[in-house]
C-alpha cells in the first residue's frame, strides 16, 4: 500500500539547513499549485418589498497563499515559487514545502533563498488507497502506477507566528500518479509522484468570517518528468 504526500511538521528553517547532510543528496522539486474559489455570506439589502441576500465570491490562487506566508514569516516573497521538495532514495523521507525566491546579482547569476513553510500545511489520508501498480519482488523495484484515495488538505496557522488572514480545510478524491524519472542513456533515477485533488471542497475562515471553498490542488505542472525536476544539494 502506498501512502503519499505526507506533509510532516518540521521546524521553520531555511531549506539549506534542512537539507544539510554529509553527502550529496538528490531531491525531487515540484511546484505546489492552488486554484480555489471561496463563497461567503454577503450583505442583505432591502428595496421596498424586495429583500436581497447576496453571496460574496473570490478566488484563491498560489500567489495569494505565498503572499500570506510572506507576511506571517516576515519575508518578501515577491515572485516567489511554492515548491514541494522530496528526498530521492531516502526511506521514509519527509516532504518539505518551501517558498523559493531568487534575487538577481548579474544577468546570469542570482541568490536563491529557500524558506521552509511546512508547518503551515497538513495532509491526511482518510481511507486506504486503491492502488494500481506492479513491482519486481526479486529486485525490490516498484514500477510506475496510480494510487487513489480520500485525502484532506489543510492551510493552518503556525503557533508562534502571526495569524494568517485565511485558513481552510478541504477533502476530496486524490490521485497520485507515480512515474519514473529517466535520464540520459535510459538511466532510471527513481519514482516521482504527481499528485492532485480535483474538485475538492471544504470550509475555512477569512479574517474571522466563515466560508465554503472548492477547487483544485496539484503538485507538479502536468508535464512529463525529467532530470530538470532533480536538484542536488551538497
Amino acid at each position: 500500500m502506498k501512502t503519499c504526500f505526507k506533509l510532516c511538521a518540521v521546524s521553520l528553517l531555511t531549506f539549506a539547513s534542512v537539507a544539510s547532510v554529509q553527502a550529496a543528496q538528490t531531491n525531487i522539486v515540484q511546484t505546489l499549485n492552488f486554484k480555489l474559489t471561496v463563497w461567503s455570506q454577503g450583505p442583505t439589502t432591502t428595496n421596498g418589498n424586495i429583500v436581497t441576500v447576496q453571496a460574496n465570491q473570490q478566488s484563491i490562487i498560489t500567489k495569494d497563499i505565498i503572499g500570506w506566508l510572506g507576511a506571517a514569516t516576515t519575508n518578501n516573497f515577491v515572485n516567489g515559487q511554492l515548491l514541494v521538495i522530496n528526498e530521492l532514495g531516502v526511506p521514509a523521507a519527509k516532504t518539505h514545502i518551501i517558498v523559493r525566491t531568487k534575487t538577481p546579482i548579474t544577468k546570469k547569476t542570482a541568490i536563491t533563498n529557500d524558506v521552509d513553510v511546512s508547518d503551515f500545511f497538513a495532509s491526511v489520508t482518510y481511507a486506504a488507497t486503491v492502488n494500481n501498480f506492479s513491482y519486481d519482488s526479486a529486485n525490490n523495484v516498484v514500477n510506475a502506477g496510480t494510487y487513489r484515495g480520500y485525502w484532506g488538505f489543510y492551510l493552518l496557522n503556525n503557533p508562534g507566528y502571526p495569524t494568517l488572514p485565511v485558513t481552510f480545510q478541504v477533502t476530496g478524491l486524490g490521485v497520485d500518479s507515480a512515474t519514473s524519472i529517466v535520464g540520459q542513456k535510459k538511466v532510471v533515477y527513481g519514482l516521482v509522484d504527481q499528485f492532485s485533488i480535483i474538485n475538492a471542497a471544504g470550509t475555512g475562515e477569512m479574517n474571522g468570517n466563515t466560508f465554503i471553498i472548492a477547487g483544485d490542488i496539484t503538485i507538479g505542472d502536468g508535464k512529463k518528468f525529467s532530470t530538470k525536476n532533480l536538484e542536488v544539494t551538497p
